[in-house]
């Protein structure tokens, strides 16, 4: 039927309840089937035809009807390709935090943490001139103790008498690090 120029069947509003009824019966199994055709479950399948249908409806007054198809179709491949990003980024994170052993960061993980750094520099920056080099020489820099000793001009011995300053000082801190 031509109308004014226009075919009637475009123009017709995707938001009159009746006709979207009519695209939903027309195009909802085929589109599940499309999906499941992809390898997915009946389930997911059917979960991704409804969030299609609902942006379509959501969009209903931008989307004309001869359009319904094409929309509906990107719109769950769409789907597809955003659950994929995000099942992969969060097994990359999984990986990520499995590697390191932290297994999940609350809100009090984090605060502890944050409190604790401040305390480590705090108290990093109160160790003595001379024990705080060497400190920071051997937990930053990865130095042993004899590099330390040639670098500074110090005997080996020198070297972890400082080290045992800093960490005593740190100990009396209430930070407790390996020796």
């Amino acid at each position: 039927m031509v109308l004014g120029g226009e075919n009637f069947y475009q123009r017709m509003s995707l938001c009159d309840k009746q006709i979207f009824k009519s695209v939903y019966l027309e195009l909802s199994e085929p589109l599940q089937r499309f999906m499941q055709s992809k390898g997915l479950g009946a389930d997911t399948s059917l979960d991704i035809v409804q969030e299609s249908f609902i942006r379509l409806w959501n969009n209903c007054a931008k989307v004309l009807r001869d359009k319904a198809k094409s929309y509906l179709y990107t719109t769950a491949n769409n789907i597809v390709i955003d659950q994929h990003r995000k099942t992969k980024t969060a097994l990359k994170y999984k990986e990520q935090t499995s590697a390191t052993g932290i297994e999940r960061e609350d809100g009090q993980y984090i605060l502890e943490s944050s409190e604790f750094k401040d305390r480590l520099e705090a108290a990093i920056d109160s160790i003595p001139t001379g024990a705080k080099e060497v400190f920071i020489m051997s937990r930053f820099d990865d130095k042993s103790y004899k590099e330390m000793a040639d670098l500074l001009n110090l005997s080996v011995k020198a070297i972890e008498k400082r080290m045992s300053i800093a960490l005593k000082h740190l100990a009396s801190k209430n930070l407790k690090l390996k020796k």
